[in-house]
């Protein structure tokens, strides 16, 4: 199946604005390329479509060698650049054979290429658009720009990818697209980076998160529940609720809570073999690859009972499922750190869970044969 793809050209186009050197800085640039490194092996070639500048070609040694970069050399902006990319990289372009967004944020570039070039398209979608926008209260523009670009960018589409059931569901119903031209690949996890470690000692009572300071992470509802157990809670991440987070924290006078900031993919794998639990407790999630990560390490996970969490989590099986509330975040985590067997059997499946699910090699598999029957 996948010797009819070694002669072939795929073209990757980069969320708008986004670029490998913010991967970088976003601590998640190992994460974002360690699909295309290994769908690179059966490819003749692979292109990044990214709205960085020179400075991308840093990351090149990175890259497996038939991965190239293409960037905004001319230094036009975002907006303009998504919009002259497919004029810019037309050479590129002309030789491909699949396009595919990494978002629906800048869908509207790899259209014009489609358009232009008439080559296959593949619209990648992780938590929808317009449903995020709406989710977070954003300005009616932005809402109207999501509603316009949504159903263009999903009927240009030769094939839709989602990254999780409820996603399916909810883009099939709302812009009543054929069912068969929605596939589910989760995101994944790199299994042979984030795996238990032999070596690195556990810290008793330490509870680590993983992701964006954001309102939808709940973690104020976090704060509280852990405010008074003798548990240490690591906040690590960036984002607009970091400092209404750590006002809280300190005018508060609550010590148990700790926040390094962002820190490399590469380096998370350390920060969760040391702490005890992962916790999630967000009001509402995609497929999140934090989650996925701490259980790819073995660690027992806590998250909310809410779409996106409740599809990876199997109740007291391979994690353990609560409510948004103070109340039942606080009873969850000290159910799980009261009782060491359940701790144990919860790690051994969460890892079971993500190597034979959400491993890289077994999503790059579900991509290449999607793109071989294209």
């Amino acid at each position: 199946m996948n010797e009819n793809l070694r002669s072939k050209t795929l073209v990757l186009f980069l969320t708008a604005g986004m670029s490998l050197d913010a991967w970088y800085k976003g601590g998640m640039l190992t994460r974002e390329i360690a699909m295309y490194n290994e769908l690179a092996r059966h490819f003749n070639k692979i292109y990044f479509i990214s709205y960085g500048d020179e400075n991308e070609l840093q990351y090149r040694e990175l890259l497996a060698d038939n991965i190239e970069i293409l960037f905004d050399k001319h230094g036009i902006g975002t907006l303009l650049y998504s919009f002259f990319a497919p004029f810019i990289h037309r050479g590129a372009l002309k030789s491909a054979d699949f396009l595919k967004t990494n978002q629906m944020v800048g869908s509207w570039t790899a259209v014009i290429a489609k358009i232009l070039f008439n080559k296959k398209l593949i619209v990648r979608q992780g938590f929808p658009w317009l449903l995020t926008l709406k989710e977070k209260k954003e300005s009616k523009i932005k809402i109207l720009i999501a509603s316009l670009i949504e159903p263009i960018a999903y009927k240009a589409a030769d094939k839709i990818v989602v990254t999780s059931q409820h996603t399916r569901e909810y883009v099939i119903e709302k812009y009543r697209l054929n069912p068969e031209h929605l596939v589910v690949i989760p995101n994944y996890v790199d299994t042979d980076v984030f795996k238990p470690s032999e070596t690195i000692g556990k810290e008793k009572n330490r509870i680590i998160f993983v992701g964006r300071l954001d309102r939808e992470k709940n973690l104020i509802n976090l704060i509280y529940a852990v405010k008074t157990l003798d548990a240490e809670l690591v906040l690590i991440g960036e984002g607009p609720y970091e400092n209404i987070l750590k006002t809280k924290v300190e005018s508060e006078g609550i010590d148990n809570v700790s926040f390094p900031g962002v820190i490399p993919n590469e380096q998370l794998p350390l920060e969760l073999n040391r702490s005890e639990i992962f916790v999630l407790v967000s009001i509402y999630e995609g497929n999140p690859k934090t989650l996925l990560e701490a259980m790819a390490c073995g660690l027992p996970v806590i998250g909310t009972d809410v779409r996106g969490i409740r599809e990876v989590i199997n109740n007291k099986k391979n994690g353990y499922l609560c409510d948004t509330s103070v109340g039942s975040m606080k009873e969850a985590i000290m159910n799980v750190l009261e009782n060491d067997e359940l701790m144990d059997r919860m790690g051994r499946q969460a890892r079971e869970t993500i190597v034979e699910h959400y491993s890289v090699k077994s999503l790059a598999a579900k991509e290449l044969s999607l793109l071989a029957a294209l």
